[in-house]
């Protein structure tokens, strides 16, 4: 009942600001695209005693937005209005959350729109709320899948396994993601931590395993960059990989520490028969369902071998 007379009370504010702000069907733009909304600062002056009251207001408004948003230009929008009432309530944990998941939107074939501005709100929030669990983590996945961002998110599922009850695959993530941002020093020092402070049999195996994985990401890589040098000064690919010793791009063709056997596959790339994928989260290698596929090894004819 207090609400609905303090609502009354400032309506006549209220209906100052939805003139302001246009209702939720049909906002208007300002140049160059994007809501056309009221200036923080103008609100907090006004409003000065009501700020709860013109939050909600917005809030109701974006969330108006995302329900009615279906192309990426109105999920864009959704982020002015959260940039907003996060400048309003610099704590309201809500909207940074909605927003940041709900503003991307994918264009298919693996490409996003609206991320840049999604990864700006939840970074804002955390500043804001630097001990959220749900900001840090959605923040890591988009610095993962949209950004690339690989060793600042490993850092952030680093520091969000310390908690006391996370769970274990927090380690085992950043673990992957140190390896995938070619920090193999510092994956190789966590993993290793891990595998020496286990309490298990099982997870001391798991980390174990995940050394050596390591140990073979820094060798593929290597392979890999002979492999592009070969191909610099020759202009096409080796047939195999023992084509870059014989042309002194590698000195001589190294183990692999999973005991696998190493093959030139048919992208280009140095793999191991002894995993199924190598040590990435993506890879632009996708069959017409969708689905990630290994490459084979390459196969070439003496005719194709020739420059």
């Amino acid at each position: 009942m207090l609400k609905v007379l303090e609502l009354l009370r400032f309506a006549p504010g209220l209906l100052l600001v939805a003139v302001m702000s246009a209702p939720p069907g049909r906002p208007p733009q300002k140049q160059g695209g994007g809501p056309l909304l009221p200036r923080p600062g103008l609100l907090q002056t006004v409003f000065k005693s009501q700020q709860g009251l013109v939050t909600d207001y917005f809030w109701i408004m974006m969330m108006n937005r995302i329900g009615a948003a279906y192309r990426p230009d109105q999920y864009r929008d959704v982020y002015d209005y959260a940039d907003l009432i996060t400048d309003l309530d610099p704590k309201f944990r809500q909207a940074y959350l909605y927003g940041g998941i709900t503003i991307p939107v994918h264009l298919g074939r693996e490409k996003y729109a609206n991320t840049e501005e999604s990864t700006r709100l939840l970074r804002k929030g955390l500043t804001h709320l630097p001990d959220n669990e749900q900001l840090a983590f959605q923040l890591a996945y988009n610095l993962m899948f949209f950004d690339q961002k690989y060793k600042e998110a490993a850092d952030i599922i680093q520091g969000l396994s310390k908690r006391p009850d996370a769970p274990a695959w927090y380690s085992a993530l950043a673990t992957r993601l140190y390896a995938q941002s070619g920090d193999f020093d510092s994956s190789l020092s966590l993993s290793m931590a891990l595998r020496d402070g286990a309490q298990d049999e099982e997870t001391r195996d798991f980390y174990a395993r995940r050394v050596e994985e390591i140990h073979q990401e820094r060798l593929l890589r290597t392979l890999d960059a002979a492999i592009q040098r070969y191909k610099a000064r020759e202009g096409h690919l080796p047939d195999d990989l023992t084509a870059l010793v014989s042309a002194g791009d590698l000195p001589a063709l190294p183990e692999d520490p999973l005991g696998g056997k190493l093959y030139l596959g048919e992208d280009g790339r140095a793999y191991s028969d002894a995993v199924r994928f190598r040590m990435e989260l993506i890879q632009d290698q996708h069959d017409e369902n969708g689905v990630r596929v290994v490459p084979k090894p390459r196969v070439t004819s003496h005719d194709e071998s020739q420059p």
